[in-house]
């Protein structure tokens, strides 16, 4: 059965990853400490515990002798805006000895790599955003994930490897305590069912693309499996929305019926936004179905927060 290190498992991405991965795979998980989850832990082949900075941390994945890395670590986007020394010593640095390791041992291991649609930047300058759109990043957090995907598109010659930007994540996360309720989706979702109510504290004319925590997991796995190479793949949904219509969609969902959701608005002052989409074509060519119904998803994500 193919190995699959998860680096990063007890994050928000890298938990769901493991929680799905696992029936299809023999999964070797890291995290910086060790995850107290029985439940989680059962069938993973293999737990790897240490700061991923540490040399002796890479080494003890890389003897595992993986298949494919799949490297989820990053500070979010808030954190890594504070500090542009920190984030790179966080979100590049540890990735890039990776890298280096792999290729002066001459491993043979597949990477997957998960950035974020914020390399594009958000000024735009056509309508449909595909993977060949020069990146134009305007945040600290968007810099360090273009390090790390130029890092591997320099080595594409000596590593086989896939970069995924992902757009606007939603689910439920797997592990308790995690920081995942400030992603817009998420606390837009959590609010109406505890408080009654979601606020928006801009002018709710953002625009957005969201996605599903499930169809991030088939994408990968789809991708653990074949031979055939897409440096770069959008992973969205391919439609756009306005955070305002969002949190209307979610106050106005049929598992909300027997509830009033307040939305407020705290800046009144309205911002014209260029309308956008981004290409699924790639998605398309793996035999993705990357937009699904909307609301469906929203209704599965209102009643599984409803059992908290």
């Amino acid at each position: 059965m193919t190995k699959v290190a998860i680096l990063g498992s007890s994050g928000y991405l890298g938990s769901f990853l493991v929680h799905s991965l696992k029936k299809k795979f023999k999964i070797i998980s890291h995290s910086r400490k060790k995850i107290n989850d029985k439940i989680f832990k059962k069938n993973i082949f293999k737990e790897v515990i240490g700061d991923i900075k540490k040399p002796k941390t890479i080494d003890s994945i890389l003897n595992q002798k993986p298949d494919c890395i799949i490297y989820t670590i990053s500070l979010n986007h808030i954190e890594s805006e504070k500090d542009i020394s920190k984030s790179i010593k966080n979100n590049f640095l540890p990735f890039n000895n990776l890298i280096q390791k792999i290729k002066d041992k001459k491993y043979k291991t597949k990477i997957i790599y998960l950035s974020t649609m914020q390399v594009y930047g958000r000024d735009y300058n056509q309508k449909v955003i595909t993977e060949n759109y020069n990146k134009n990043f305007d945040n600290i957090y968007g810099l360090t994930h273009s390090m790390c995907e130029d890092l591997l598109i320099s080595n594409k010659k000596k590593i086989d490897f896939h970069c995924l930007r992902i757009s606007n994540t939603f689910g439920m996360p797997v592990l308790k305590n995690i920081n995942c309720w400030w992603l817009v989706m998420n606390d837009f979702c959590k609010n109406s069912i505890k408080n009654n109510k979601i606020t928006i504290n801009s002018d709710g004319t953002a625009l957005r693309d969201f996605v599903t925590l499930e169809t991030l997991s088939k994408v990968i796995i789809k991708l653990v499996k074949i031979k055939k190479t897409f440096p770069i793949i959008n992973v969205c949904s391919g439609k756009t929305f306005s955070i305002k219509e969002i949190a209307y969609r979610i106050s106005r969902n049929s598992f909300l019926k027997k509830k009033k959701i307040k939305v407020i608005i705290k800046k009144k002052t309205k911002t014209k936004k260029k309308k956008f989409t981004y290409s699924t074509q790639i998605l398309r060519k793996l035999s993705i179905k990357p937009y699904q119904d909307f609301d469906s998803n929203i209704t599965q994500f209102l009643k599984c927060l409803k059992k908290l």
